[in-house]
């Protein structure tokens, strides 16, 4: 089965460089397609995708890659990231033919793979063939960062924790992340959801979702290894929103009708909801990080 591995990237050619680039050059299993989205025409980042391409063309053993520049979209049309996953999926569509299937992964610029996550997503789905979607679970730091520079680095922790159940993902008792969630992909139209830009912040949540509600609840399996290295600091999209921002897309998704979530599930989140009123009343930042 083919894998495609979709990696967006806004002006951040450096810490794309120095963080997902290697860990995607040093798999264990180099039988992948790397579609790289240049979301913003940085010029660094071309020239950093050019001399990569140069040498993956010399090699006979090394991953495929696509890279592929996009417009930055205007504010009015939502969040680019999604619009850049969506040109991913796309690529990766148009490369299948008649009824191959394949695996498509998502890896943010600032986030690690183990080596053999490749090679382990692969054997996952082949154990688990009744699947259409999983994630990897992800050794987390949450650091707090100024001018660019780590000041206070977070402990380490496993998330989602391996007894974490698909409702508790639905009902954001446990967290739901994109970097190293794989799903399907067929050349059928409409096999795989595409990416709401709606969504900034619950942009990845809204998409697993989209993917429950197409496959059904049964479609999706975590996979009990921490196979991500995820970095999430104080300046991210996370760090710089409030509770505020997290009641108003939350309440946009409860208006939508997700076959996925039963009405316990809407119970539990109308519940999360008026927590949040409480803490913004209170005053209370986000989840502190580096705690």
């Amino acid at each position: 089965m083919n894998f495609f591995l979709i990696t967006a990237t806004h002006h951040r050619s450096a810490k794309l460089a120095s963080t997902a680039l290697p860990s995607i050059t040093r798999q264990t299993d180099q039988c992948f397609n790397w579609i790289l989205i240049n979301d913003g025409l940085d010029s660094a980042t071309r020239e950093l995708a050019h001399k990569l391409a140069e040498v993956v063309t010399d090699s006979k053993t090394s991953f495929a890659f696509t890279y592929v520049e996009m417009p930055h979209p205007s504010p009015t049309e939502g969040f680019g990231l999604c619009h850049a996953r969506n040109l991913g999926l796309s690529i990766a569509t148009s490369q299948l033919t008649g009824a191959n299937r394949a695996l498509v992964s998502y890896l943010d610029d600032d986030n690690e793979l183990d080596s053999d996550f490749v090679a382990c997503t692969k054997q996952f789905f082949h154990d688990n063939s009744t699947i259409q979607c999983s994630m990897a679970q992800q050794l987390r730091h949450r650091n707090v960062t100024q001018d660019g520079r780590v000041v206070r680095q977070g402990k380490p922790f496993i998330s989602p924790h391996a007894q974490s159940t698909t409702q508790d993902l639905i009902q954001q008792k446990a967290l739901f992340d994109s970097n190293g969630f794989t799903h399907v992909l067929a050349h059928v139209l409409g096999n795989a959801p595409t990416w709401n830009p709606k969504y900034r912040i619950f942009a990845d949540y809204e998409y697993f979702l989209q993917c429950l509600c197409l496959w059904g609840i049964q479609c999706f399996k975590l996979n009990q290894r921490a196979l991500v290295n995820y970095t999430q600091s104080s300046d991210g999209i996370i760090g710089q929103s409030n509770y505020q921002d997290w009641i108003q897309e939350l309440q946009f998704i409860l208006e939508e009708s997700y076959p996925a979530l039963s009405s316990h599930d809407r119970l539990e989140l109308l519940s999360l909801i008026q927590r949040w009123h409480t803490k913004v009343s209170q005053q209370q930042p986000i989840p502190a990080f580096a705690n």
